[in-house]
């Protein structure tokens, strides 16, 4: 073990430190960071993701001492019992047949997109195709009002970007109802409108679903349904975001993809373990444990690095830092999560990639970066997305 200036609990913008995470991962099996120990290793990343009686969620990415009502915790923050009660029922409302029925409005969503782009000059892709999608499909699907996207989109921003991540508190107040208010009252309305008035859709299916004999309170709606929006907004917009950098900054690789659909999954993947849209989580563990010689006492965190496993050469190959697509049979990458907490929206992510990919090659035989494009990150420290993505697209 060491103790490094590495920090990604308080990443900046820029380029990801890939390089000094392969140096670390080399070295280290646990870096002593100023926040919490981080894993760097596939085996040990995946131990605490499947083991979640050991290394449970409570406390998540919040600071040390702030405590959140039960009420008021994301799915991504609880454990047993709530936790398994709570996913039961998004299981039951969000489920895979409801995905599939939403490959055509995906399709037609994409494709009319693409259609509004500019051809032969410079467009940054992000506000054009990458962040609506899945805006857009979160809302159809949930159940919020599709027109609503430029609103959610910001507020799922600003939710991110803010103090309440790691302190559940704004200089505006506490929780969710109180650090981000127009957000809250929007779902509270929401909410209010389809127990007058059920409507077909997931928002109504979670209003009157029980599970266990419980319904959903007012609260533990509120905070189901922002998680829903803000998950299924950032982290696909990440996905479709460095997806298509990875696709762009090769000529060839755009025309390897364009060539040969059937390659289009594992380039989803392949971007899914390279530039993992989720960099890191966090658990607390619930009884001593060691990694090696290195020990963490009960009650003590340690941050999981997926963006830094995604790349063990002890698992991916000695070519796991090169971006490729015809990697035969890897094992899977942990940006979803794996065991109790696998994401409910893995094949929804994965389909708006395939779906959005295949529109946007239809459309475009030649697509490159602009010139002078520099690669920004987003600044949240547990995702990573550009924050522009500066294109030409040719027919």
């Amino acid at each position: 073990m060491t103790t490094a200036e590495f920090d990604p609990f308080t990443r900046q913008t820029g380029e990801i430190p890939y390089a000094e995470m392969a140096r670390l991962r080399r070295l280290h099996r646990v870096v002593a960071t100023p926040s919490f120990p981080y894993l760097t290793r596939y085996e040990d990343c995946r131990r605490v993701l499947v083991g979640n009686a050991t290394f449970a969620n409570v406390g998540g990415m919040r600071a040390p001492g702030v405590v959140v009502a039960q009420e008021e915790l994301m799915i991504n923050e609880m454990d047993p019992p709530e936790h398994t009660r709570i996913r039961k029922l998004e299981q039951t409302t969000l489920n895979q047949a409801g995905f599939k029925r939403a490959r055509s409005y995906i399709d037609e969503l994409a494709r009319r997109l693409i259609g509004e782009i500019p051809r032969g000059t410079a467009v940054d892709l992000i506000p054009a195709l990458t962040a609506p999608v899945p805006g857009m499909v979160a809302a159809h699907i949930i159940g919020v009002p599709v027109e609503d996207f430029p609103r959610f989109r910001t507020w799922s921003e600003e939710v991110l970007r803010s103090s309440w991540v790691e302190l559940n508190r704004t200089e505006r107040g506490e929780g969710l109802k109180g650090g981000h208010p127009e957000f809250a009252n929007y779902l509270d309305e929401i909410v209010t409108a389809r127990r007058a008035k059920p409507q077909d859709d997931l928002i109504t299916r979670m209003v009157e679903t029980e599970v266990d004999g419980q319904r959903l309170t007012d609260t533990e709606m509120r905070i189901a349904i922002a998680h829903l929006i803000i998950a299924g907004n950032e982290t696909t917009t990440n996905l479709l975001g460095n997806l298509f950098y990875r696709l762009f900054e090769s000529e060839a690789l755009y025309a390897r993809i364009r060539n040969d659909r059937s390659l289009i999954p594992a380039l989803v993947e392949e971007s899914l373990r390279y530039d993992a849209p989720v960099q890191l989580l966090v658990r607390t563990c619930t009884r001593e444990v060691a990694f090696g010689e290195f020990s963490l006492a009960a009650g003590e965190r340690v941050m999981v690095g997926m963006a830094c496993a995604n790349r063990d050469e002890d698992v991916f190959g000695e070519d796991a830092e090169e971006f490729r697509v015809d990697r035969e049979n890897p094992p899977p990458h942990l940006t979803f999560g794996i065991g109790p907490h696998l994401c409910l929206g893995t094949g929804l992510a994965r389909m708006e990639g395939e779906v959005v990919t295949n529109a946007l090659l239809d459309a475009f035989p030649y697509a490159t970066l602009a010139e002078g494009y520099e690669f920004r990150a987003t600044p949240s420290f547990w995702e990573l997305g550009p924050t522009s993505l500066d294109v030409v697209l040719s027919e």
